[in-house]
């Protein structure tokens, strides 16, 4: 097992690990004679001259260190370390999936050279993935696997690989939508969470806020059940935080679009000129979008007293894309123009446009917030972007997220090309000969 121990002068903590056999039979060893270093943030990343000496599988989990200290997607979220170290010991499959996120970002880093006598690292996280997979068929049987904590950080896990290794972004969804999101919703939402179990919530959550959004799909985490657990969790909480707060908003508003498209899909074309239903859609968007707005004010605020943050950047982020994304659920047809509706002008999409791609290259270049987070923003903004200086802009974001690791951001820049070029010719369509 792990057992931390404080090295006094150097400001970490040092995790001395012995081996471990797992109840699926496959043995994982960490080896007694070495040790995972967490840094402090001052610290810095893995050289390669730290790396020799140290057995193959301690070398990877330092990778794996290294990674969840410089990829920060939420506040509390390097604090997991000294839960997660510990679970990693005891479960093989949590073992196998950090082991191949590491050797991924090992691999990232060392540009694929692998040292004397050992694999490249590229095979070292393809075994360890597969490895992992194999372990979380195996355990998904058992009836109390949904109370396990190894098992959801290992979701988790498996998921963040197929970012950093599959550009097609389908391995992901499926993690997060068949995995993590199942096996939450099997356990059920609970006022009482550990502090790890905590930290994922807040994890999966904005994750899978940003998810439903990008893909139009259902979450659990707008069922009723687990809205008024994060409506409980805000109200105990010693401060208001801007950033849960937009999440909750954003899930309001990706549920509302589908309604929305159920009810406007029942309803004849020409019919949704006058049928009621479609104005109650504009009312309550309305309502949605004032919400918005209020919570700008009320952001705005806290910062003049708090000053900016990382954080705050993310969240306004999201309120900029969120409001262009409630727009768009309007301003594409003709049935609302006569009818009172949360529709931006161009002036205003404009606005907020601009305001994503700074706000996007100020989280890139000065937070160690992972470009994942901005895949919602980042596409919204895409969509809009007409003129060829923005859509340069959101390609070298996305680049430069793709250069860090994430290569499912070359999913995103395909579909954005695409749709470019779709619109391009469709306007030449209509250009008078």
């Amino acid at each position: 097992m792990c057992v931390a121990q404080q090295q006094s002068g150097h400001g970490m903590t040092v995790f001395v690990n012995q081996t471990q056999q797992g109840d699926s039979g496959g043995a994982h060893r960490i080896s007694a004679q070495k040790r995972i270093t967490v840094k402090n943030n001052h610290s810095p990343g893995n050289h390669p001259l730290n790396l020799i000496g140290k057995d193959n599988g301690t070398r990877l989990l330092d990778y794996f260190v290294s990674f969840i200290q410089q990829n920060m997607f939420t506040t509390g979220f390097s604090s997991i370390l000294p839960d997660l170290l510990p679970l990693i010991s005891t479960s093989p499959l949590l073992y196998h999936a950090v082991i191949a996120v590491g050797a991924l970002n090992a691999n990232r880093q060392t540009g694929g050279r692998a040292l004397q006598g050992e694999k490249p690292p590229f095979v070292d996280a393809m075994t360890s993935y597969h490895k992992s997979i194999g372990i979380l068929r195996s355990c998904v049987e058992n009836d109390n696997v949904m109370q396990r904590e190894d098992v959801l950080w290992a979701t988790f896990f498996l998921g963040l690989f197929e970012l950093l290794s599959d550009d097609s972004g389908e391995g992901w969804v499926k993690h997060m939508l068949y995995g993590t999101s199942r096996m939450l919703q099997l356990a059920g939402p609970s006022h009482c969470m550990s502090s790890p179990r905590r930290i994922f919530y807040d994890l999966f959550r904005i994750l899978e806020a940003s998810r439903a959004l990008l893909f139009g799909e259902e979450t659990i985490l707008s069922q009723e059940s687990w809205l008024q657990l994060q409506k409980t969790l805000s109200s105990t909480a010693a401060r208001w935080e801007p950033l849960e707060e937009i999440i909750t908003l954003m899930i309001q508003a990706s549920a509302f679009s589908l309604q929305a498209g159920t009810i406007i899909d029942n309803i004849s074309e020409e019919e949704r000129f006058k049928d009621p239903s479609v104005a109650l859609i504009g009312i309550e968007g309305l309502n949605i979008q004032e919400t918005i707005y209020n919570w700008h004010t009320k952001t705005l605020l806290q910062m003049a007293q708090d000053g900016p943050s990382e954080y705050s950047n993310l969240a306004l982020l999201y309120y900029h894309a969120l409001l262009i994304f409630l727009s768009g659920n309007y301003d594409y047809f003709p049935y609302w123009n006569d009818i009172p509706a949360p529709v931006l002008s161009l002036a205003e999409i404009s606005e907020h446009l601009s305001s994503i791609l700074y706000l996007s290259g100020e989280v890139l270049h000065h937070s160690k917030i992972p470009g994942v987070m901005l895949f919602f923003p980042v596409t919204v903004a895409g969509a809009r972007a007409r003129k060829v200086d923005q859509q340069s802009e959101i390609l070298n974001l996305l680049d430069l997220v793709a250069r860090n690791g994430f290569v499912v951001a070359n999913k995103i820049r395909g579909g954005l090309l695409e749709r470019w070029g779709e619109r391009n010719r469709e306007e030449r369509k209509h250009l008078p000969a």
